[in-house]
């Protein structure tokens, strides 16, 4: 049995847009600085903790405090509820994501997880915008763990308790040049996701990108 593990946004949901422009509209409310000219790939873990964490101590000379961080959360669910009531197509679905999802979520050949840098509350909210949940599932977030090798290792060690084994092989599908790093850091096969197609990945390094899920027998063929 093998293991594939998603990322969220630009992976299942075309969401990386409207995640800049909340996680922004939040940051600036709760700690008073515009934050919009930040490149996400500056940031050393690149995940809703560490970006809060880095920039807080870049702008304001500190670390967030606990209830900075929970306040952080609970507005930048806010920020996304209304962006959704406002323009809902700014929650779409990587074409195909949702059945493909679902399609390994009923074969028996994998196992299967979640493993994103967001916080759970977002990383719910987005995925439930296209009719997905992580329910039952292995998920890592971005709750426990700052770093994305820490995220992704907890989803495969949750997956291994819950399937009861050790797989053949664990296959991500991300669209982020961190998701990329990441996988070269654990030693886990990468598929990309460049809904763009604008090549990024595949001047990485990555072997195998697609632009979205629609073929789906080619992924599993590749799988």
């Amino acid at each position: 049995m093998k293991l594939i593990i998603f990322d969220i946004d630009g992976t299942l949901t075309n969401t990386a847009e409207v995640d800049y422009l909340c996680y922004a509209q939040a940051f600036e409310l709760i700690f008073g600085h515009d934050v919009r000219d930040q490149k996400w790939e500056t940031i050393q873990h690149v995940t809703d903790w560490g970006i809060t964490e880095e920039i807080v101590r870049q702008r304001l000379g500190r670390l967030p405090t606990e209830a900075e961080y929970a306040k952080m959360q609970v507005v930048l669910v806010e920020q996304f509820e209304k962006e959704k009531i406002r323009d809902a197509s700014q929650f779409k679905e990587i074409p195909g994501s949702a059945a493909f999802f679902e399609r390994i979520k009923a074969d028996s050949n994998f196992g299967m997880g979640v493993a994103t840098g967001c916080w759970e509350k977002t990383a719910r909210l987005k995925m439930g915008a296209i009719g997905l949940s992580p329910d039952g599932l292995p998920f890592g977030n971005s709750d426990h763990f700052m770093s994305r090798a820490k995220i992704t290792e907890h989803a495969v060690e949750q997956a291994r308790a819950q399937y009861g084994r050790a797989f053949e092989e664990v296959i991500y599908f991300g669209d982020g040049e961190w998701d990329y790093k990441t996988c070269k850091q654990l030693g886990i096969r990468f598929i990309g996701i460049d809904v763009f197609e604008d090549g990024k990945l595949a001047g990485l390094g990555a072997k195998t990108v697609f632009s979205h899920f629609e073929n789906q027998d080619a992924i599993l063929n590749e799988l």
